[in-house]
């Protein structure tokens, strides 16, 4: 189930990508933007780009069961499904059927279920791992006390 919640953060990631390049390209196809409009439509899209390369080895992160990953992926994906719901809202105000924005919220919503809900996946990053065997000081030897 891990594996599964990993790949969708890596989905996730991948698909945010592309949706970042595409938009990108269907934006500065036309000339109505200045030089400074561009400027500040792609320092404004590098973060989420940022963010949504960072979602590639996290998800690796994820499957070793890294405890930050988990959390960090928590955030990153809670704040996908914010941003989604809002994209969402936003395309049921226009016509035409919200097939983007339901997808930037329905995605998102199913990995941070995915995330959450699962005992398994809650177990895999909570389990702490067993301590360790506690080894005599000084170890047993000919300058120790004799053994019985």
């Amino acid at each position: 189930m891990v594996r599964i919640v990993a790949a969708g953060v890596a989905l996730l990631g991948a698909l945010n990508i592309l949706r970042l390049i595409v938009q990108t390209a269907l934006t500065f196809s036309g000339d109505e933007w200045s030089t400074g409009s561009r400027t500040v439509f792609l320092v404004l899209n590098a973060i989420p780009f940022a963010l949504s390369v960072f979602l590639l080895p996290l998800a690796f992160q994820l499957v070793r069961g890294r405890m930050w990953a988990w959390v960090t992926a928590l955030v990153l994906v809670s704040l996908a499904t914010l941003i989604g719901s809002f994209a969402l809202l936003v395309s049921f105000s226009l016509d035409g059927f919200p097939f983007l924005g339901l997808a930037m919220f329905v995605l998102p919503l199913a990995v941070l279920l995915g995330l959450v809900v699962p005992r398994e996946v809650r177990a895999y990053f909570t389990a702490r791992p067993a301590p360790a065997a506690y080894s005599g000081y000084p170890a047993p030897g000919p300058w120790g006390p004799p053994h019985r």
